[in-house]
């Protein structure tokens, strides 16, 4: 997700600051480095991402720094340890998270927790233009189709992977879809200070009375598959797949109702009707069939998790329009944006 955050960092001091870090803890007294600048023009939302570079005996390598939001985010807690752990794990089972990844926990270095990756440098893809404009649109559908299929080979992975292998991933709330339903309705009550709209309730009501029965097998779940959390190189090929902090288990079709649910929302946004969206990417039809087979098995009340992405998403926004008029900037494009998109609002009507 995107970026803000309720107070400035003085990257000068951090960049110091990191500086004694890494003699520290890393072993390297004689870094060099660089200044501090924003991971990308949207970073933020959720943590504060920077990147850097770090010289050292004439050769020179790329990071990335990831940290709470000061002052207050999108989130309530940030666990940077269970990221930590979740990437590592993936990486392991050749999933292409970034990879080693230094965490620190304690917060006399820079006034916060933080994590230390490497830099992966690579196209990224913007949620709600990337069909109509950019690198990948123009790219060809050689390029998108290389993409969109790496796409749905990481999700297949991600079935993969021995859910016992990550118990920090289990939310107190319980595993699986009704834990995760759970965690979130707590979520809209902090998030809004216990005064949720009443189309967000009436979204929750529909939610947990037309929660799927019978759920598929438990999995580790992404939690925000999206195009724009990855990173590829000019092939296509994905390079980077990023932002993990909303991992948790979930069935298979978690995360493929979140692509699915994107892309439509991504179409009503640019009021476009096309499916496929791009001449590389397979029809939505075609991507279910295609996912069932790749998994072994049919998805599961896949409608259900469409929608539940975007109520979660609507959350988020709620949170971040909070956090907007907080910062005073009432006149802010993104607090005129819909909570919901209108199919949403339909089926819940």
């Amino acid at each position: 997700m995107a970026g803000i955050s309720l107070a400035q960092r003085d990257l000068v001091e951090t960049r110091t600051q990191l500086t004694a870090w890494f003699g520290e803890r890393l072993g390297q007294p004689d870094v060099e480095l660089s200044e501090l600048r924003a991971a990308n023009k949207a970073s933020g939302w959720s943590s504060e991402s920077l990147v850097f570079s770090a010289g050292r005996d004439g050769s020179t390598s790329e990071y990335v720094i990831r940290i709470p939001p000061a002052g207050g985010g999108i989130f309530d807690e940030y666990d940077l340890a269970g990221q930590t752990r979740t990437q590592e794990l993936l990486h392991g089972y050749g999933i292409a998270t970034p990879s080693p990844i230094h965490y620190e926990p304690d917060s006399g270095w820079i006034g916060s927790r933080f994590m230390v990756m490497p830099r992966i440098t690579g196209h990224t893809h913007s949620d709600m233009t990337y069909a109509s404009r950019g690198w990948l649109h123009d790219a060809g559908p050689q390029v998108q189709r290389r993409l969109h299929d790496g796409f749905l080979d990481t999700l297949a992975a991600l079935q993969r992977v021995p859910v016992a292998e990550a118990p920090w991933l289990q939310r107190s709330q319980g595993v699986g879809t009704a834990g995760e339903l759970g965690w979130w309705r707590e979520y809209l009550d902090w998030a809004t200070d216990s005064d949720a709209p009443e189309l967000m309730i009436r979204a929750f009501g529909w939610l947990e009375r037309n929660q799927p029965t019978d759920a598929g097998p438990l999995a580790v779940s992404w939690g925000d598959a999206r195009l724009s959390n990855t990173i590829c190189d000019d092939t296509g090929t994905i390079v980077g797949v990023i932002d993990w902090e909303q991992a948790c288990v979930c069935p298979a079709e978690a995360d493929l109702g979140w692509w699915l649910a994107t892309r439509r929302q991504m179409l009503e946004s640019q009021g476009m009707q096309a499916d496929p969206e791009l001449p590389g990417f397979d029809s939505r039809a075609r991507v279910i069939e295609r996912y069932e087979e790749m998994i072994g098995r049919p998805l599961r009340g896949l409608e259900w998790y469409e929608m539940f992405s975007m109520i979660r998403m609507g959350c988020c926004i709620l949170r971040m329009q909070m956090l907007l008029r907080r910062l005073g900037l009432t006149d802010h494009a993104f607090l005129r944006a819909p909570l919901l998109s209108a199919w949403v609002i339909d089926a819940i009507s």
